[in-house]
């Protein structure tokens, strides 16, 4: 156990940027208060706590269906934005962690400071996986802001990353004459490497139309009488669409740049 744990604590480290890299930022700060020497029993306090979520996280997602997983998760997060927020935001940013900690009381503080426009993201450059853990922990470790805070980097990571998946998939589009089952496969193969509560939040049989997708590229590619900008639209339709989806307009957005640019951006 104190392995796992100690194993935490350095990709906290590293996931932050910390790895051999002098604290000069607020995120620093926090993140290196908190990481500890892993070699003897002090172990940081967020490694303690993740380890713990993780446990948490492996019986609740061993004892629901992919459908419970995504219901349970779209619950959570409705606690985090709309109405359910204008509500509690005051409760939110009075809440304090249960604990005589100083790092973690000073996490959170963070958190609330960022969600207000104050500050930087205690979780900025945080492990996806870790991130995950934080968001949909609904034991009390973490406060609301915290959770709240982790998604917001979560969001911005995973904006980061889409954007990456479309222009790859633009330019192979153009340079290999349709064949994009690089691109794909690499897509396939993020989702397929997703904590079950983030894989089940994909809606319908997306595995299936990616090994579908995949294989017709491979095999056939873009055919010259098909438009690019309809095929690659009607894909990536498929490929982000989410049920209440925080970044439900990262398509229509994006892919109006995305299409325009192709090789200039290679």
């Amino acid at each position: 156990m104190i392995n796992e744990i100690s194993r935490i604590s350095q990709s906290i480290i590293k996931g932050a940027g910390l790895a051999n890299k002098p604290s000069n930022s607020a995120t620093e700060t926090v993140a290196s208060s908190e990481v500890q020497s892993s070699s003897s029993s002090k172990i940081s306090t967020l490694a303690q706590q993740l380890h713990e979520a993780q446990i948490r996280a492996d019986v609740r997602d061993a004892s629901l269906t992919k459908q419970e997983l995504a219901d349970k998760a779209k619950a959570i997060k409705s606690q985090f934005y709309g109405q359910n927020l204008v509500r509690n935001k005051p409760r939110y940013d009075a809440e304090v962690p249960s604990t005589n900690d100083p790092a973690h009381l000073k996490r959170a503080e963070q958190a609330t400071q960022f969600l207000n426009d104050r500050g930087t993201n205690p979780f900025r450059g945080f492990a996806p996986d870790h991130l995950t853990l934080i968001i949909y922990d609904e034991s009390g470790t973490f406060t609301t802001n915290e959770r709240r805070a982790a998604l917001s980097e979560q969001n911005d990571q995973d904006y980061a990353w889409r954007s990456k998946a479309v222009a790859e998939q633009a330019w192979q589009w153009r340079q290999r004459n349709g064949d994009t089952s690089e691109a794909l496969q690499g897509i396939m193969d993020h989702y397929d490497n997703l904590p079950p509560i983030e894989e089940a939040q994909i809606p319908g049989s997306w595995r299936h139309e990616m090994v579908r997708n995949i294989a017709y590229a491979k095999a056939e590619g873009r055919k010259p009488e098909t438009e690019p900008e309809a095929d690659m639209e009607s894909f990536f339709e498929m490929l982000f669409k989410t049920s209440e989806s925080e970044s439900g307009s990262f398509f229509e957005e994006y892919l109006k740049n995305t299409l325009s640019v192709g090789d200039e951006e290679r």
